[in-house]
Order: C-alpha cells, then structure tokens, then sequence
C-alpha cells in the first residue's frame, strides 16, 4: 500500500463537510465587507519569490524545472501573486478591496498547526495608504474569527514596523535585523534562552525586554504611534475582540513597511492564528506603479487547532434528507420527489442500492441524516411523502405539494 506523503493531509467527508463551513464563513464575511474573490495559478515562476519575500521562505519552496527548463514552484503565500496581478492590469479602479482562499505548499518540517499543503485565506486592499484601511482589514479578521465562534479565545495584537524601527534605531542602534529576530520569535523562548541569543548577536536583554513589555513607550513618542493608537481605536469601536498593542509583533516577512498584527489564543500557547500587515512597495517592485496595500492571511490548520480545542469543530445538521424507497412504485416515485426537494433547496441523497427499508433507514443513520424520506406505492397513489425523524422516531406524511414544509 501507497502512504500518504509526510505533511499532508487526506479530508474524509466527515472532516470536509466542517471544512467546507468553515471557509464559506470566512468568504461570506469577506463579502460583507465588500471584498471581491479573485484566484491565481498554482504554480509561479522563481524570480516572482527570489527577492521579494525574505530566505525563509524561498528556502522552503516545492520548487523544480519545467518541461520548458523554466524555474518554477508551487505557491507559497499569496502576496506575491496578488501583486503581480495587480502590476499587470492599469486599468483597475483603487482602492481594491480582494480576497481569495486556495492552497498553497511549503516544504517545512510538518509539527502542530504547519504542515507542507495547507488551505489559506488571503484579504487585502490595495491602493489606499490610510490608518483607515489598515482598520478595516483588522476588523474584518476580527469579524471572521467572531463569526468563527473564537474571538472571546484569542486576542489581537497590533504593532507598526515603522514605529520599530524608530524605536530600535533610538535604543538598539544598528540592530534592527538582530533585535527583530528575537522579538519575533519570543514566545518561543525560555528567558535563558533569550538571554543566549542577545549574548550571541550583541545585543542588551534589558533593552529587550523593556521593548517587548512595551514599557518602553513611557519615555517615546512620535506621529507613528499616534497613528497606530487611532487604528487601535477604530478596531475597539467594532467591538467583538480584545485588541492591545504590542511592540514583539514585528512579522518576519521582508516586505512589510508599516502596521502589522496577528491574532493569537489569550494564553499564547497555540502559534499565532492569522497575521498580516502593510506592503507598500511590493508591487512597484514588480514594474508597477506604487501601490499601497494592507492585508492579512488566515491559515486552515491553526484554526482548526484551536476550535477542537474549544469544542467548536463539529458537524451542524442542515436541511440534508435521506430518500428511502419501498417498492419499485417508490423507486420510480422518488425521482420527481428528490427533484423537487433539491429545487426547494434540500440535499437529497437517494438509495442506489436493492436492499430492504430497514437497511436503508440503518444506513442514513450511521451517515449522520436525521430525516429520512420513505416512499412507496401508497405515498405514490396519495401523492404524499412520510417524513421520519431518526432521532425522535417520529414520523407523519405530507402532501407532496406541501414539501416546502420539510425546509420550515
């Protein structure tokens, strides 16, 4: 027997029905924001990564030749390929407002919340340098993740890289890249371990911790951070979730320039659940006129980590009913009755096998359907369906020009 490859998942339909709720929420909430879905292709030439997005992740590229000796690779994340659509068309009217949710492949050692195939949703809007659309995207994560039934769970942490770099340059001089290194990975420190660090890159540990408390903007101000505490206040007025300010959130992406955020489990003990920021210089970069943009990325592993953990990953019964047949009458029956069922919006599955009622009724049971439709001759002549509830056991017959009933 074939495995399965390492860092890869199978979705059975038990697992892919959840799934399929999960995403059309989070499309839904993009769509009430007024986000337009777009796609792009699953494959992407090397020199789109070689030097936008940081070593990180080009070094975890599925990347091969083609058949054409073209350099090539599977996505990775999809701010480059935004970016390059959008470079691409001069004629789109801005500020954009798009969002998308596909597959991407890193090859990375697979652990907890990662793996080398994963679902990811993208939002972002393109062509506005305002705090304002900075808001709005913050907002509209903290909208999913609420409708996600998560946001009294987690909490949004914000942060500015323009307002660390000032920072850092003040009380870290020439430091940047190392003090960055360790305040983006400080959660996944021991304070001795964050000590060794600073050791090895030169690098004061009480100045780093006076940054990652945030004790530090006692003594700091600046229009940056007057900025990032306006954006702060809107994403508050939304309500919904707690929001706070955070000066370890800095992104280890290359190509963020100012505001940054993610979204994390208020004990911190899960990676973090979404993130995202400003990339303003992105798509000039890619021969395009300057763009400003704002976005986000919510990957499907993460979440699906923390709403098992809150018992939130579970299947919810729909209008789904199963079609029983008795006779051949009710065999023959049940063609008209399933397409009126599917037109009244109900998900009809009908018995394709020859066997008996109680085979039948057995079968919808252990496939999760609470409601079973049965029909024979009798239903057939009376022009009726019996309608069974396999959890209550109860069961009575309707008019088959009353079945909008079975939807109420």
């Amino acid at each position: 027997m074939v495995e399965r490859l390492r860092g890869f998942r199978d979705f059975y339909p038990e697992e892919q029905e959840i799934r399929r709720v999960i995403f059309n929420t989070m499309k839904e909430r993009c769509r009430s924001f007024g986000f337009k879905e777009i796609d792009g292709p699953s494959i992407e030439s090397m020199q789109l990564y070689s030097h936008k997005v940081g070593q990180q992740i080009t070094t975890q590229m599925f990347s091969f030749k083609d058949k054409g000796g073209r350099d090539v690779t599977l996505i990775p994340e999809f701010t480059p390929s935004l970016s390059r659509m959008v470079s691409t068309r001069k004629d789109l009217v801005k500020p954009l407002k798009w969002y998308s949710l596909t597959k991407f492949w890193r090859y990375e050692e697979p652990q907890s919340g990662r793996f080398r195939e994963f679902y990811q949703l993208n939002a972002d809007i393109l062509g506005s340098e305002s705090y304002l659309a900075d808001a709005e995207v913050t907002t509209l994560a903290a909208d999913i993740l609420t409708s996600l039934g998560i946001s009294s769970k987690v909490k949004l942490r914000v942060n500015s890289r323009i307002l660390m770099d000032s920072i850092i340059e003040r009380f870290l001089e020439n430091k940047k890249e190392e003090s960055y290194f360790i305040l983006d990975g400080w959660n996944k420190y021991t304070d001795e371990e964050r000590m060794k660090v600073a050791e090895e890159k030169k690098l004061d540990i009480d100045t780093l911790k006076l940054i990652a408390s945030g004790n530090i903007l006692k003594e700091y101000s600046s229009p940056e951070l007057d900025k990032l505490k306006m954006t702060i206040e809107l994403i508050k007025n939304y309500g919904g979730i707690d929001v706070e300010l955070d000066l370890r959130v800095v992104r280890g992406l290359a190509y963020y320039t100012g505001f940054v955020f993610e979204a994390w489990d208020k004990e911190e003990k899960m990676r973090a659940i979404l993130g995202g920021g400003r990339y303003d210089n992105i798509i000039s970069q890619l021969g395009g006129d300057r763009t400003p943009a704002v976005g986000f990325a919510i990957g499907d592993a993460v979440i699906e980590n923390i709403m098992k953990h809150e018992g939130l990953w579970v299947r919810k019964q729909d209008r789904s009913v199963f079609i029983a047949t008795i006779d051949k009458k009710g065999i023959d029956y049940s063609i008209l009755v399933a397409k009126k069922l599917r037109d009244l919006g109900v998900n009809s599955d009908k018995n394709v096998v020859e066997r008996g009622i109680s085979k039948q009724l057995e079968y919808a049971a252990k496939m999760g359907y609470e409601r079973v439709i049965i029909l024979g001759e009798n239903e057939f002549v009376r022009k009726s369906v019996v309608v069974k509830n396999l959890t209550s056991g109860k069961q009575e017959e309707i008019k088959i020009d009353h079945l909008e009933d079975i939807v109420n």
